[in-house]
């Protein structure tokens, strides 16, 4: 269903196989986080969101192994394999408590939602076979 010429656009580099990377193209396929990874990129992204300055004291590490616990227990490991939306319930979580001073992130983080990621409509791009389509077909069946 996707379109051959952005297709082979969005193609990855035949060459970058057997564990060899090309990061010059326009999709970069990245290795799965661990999470130890995800540990640190959490702490990484608390510390831009609260400016560096008390940032381990409004959301202390044990908080970020409490949100990452209620995590798996809510989806299980595609939280750290596929962390987008728990990284956009991580940043929904600091935004409330840090619009609301009197709230205690040990009473929010159980309340957070979290879904596991589902596939992009870009990655069916990259990743569907043309189904004879040609240049001709001038987007015809673009999809985002």
């Amino acid at each position: 269903n996707s379109h051959e010429a952005l297709s082979s656009r969005l193609a990855g580099n035949a060459f970058a196989t057997g564990g060899l990377v090309d990061f010059t193209g326009p999709v970069i396929r990245l290795q799965n986080l661990t999470q130890e990874d995800l540990f640190i990129l959490l702490g990484k992204v608390r510390n831009v969101f609260c400016g560096g300055e008390g940032a381990t004291l409004k959301f202390p590490d044990e908080a970020i192994t409490a949100f990452m616990r209620h995590c798996m227990e809510r989806i299980g490991e595609a939280y750290f394999r596929t962390p987008r939306t728990s990284i956009r319930s991580f940043v929904q979580l600091l935004s409330v408590l840090d619009q609301n001073p009197n709230a205690r992130w040990q009473e929010l983080v159980n309340q957070t939602e979290v879904e596991a990621d589902t596939p992009s409509a870009l990655t069916e791009i990259v990743d569907d076979e043309s189904e004879g389509k040609t240049e001709d077909d001038d987007l015809a069946t673009f999809r985002l």
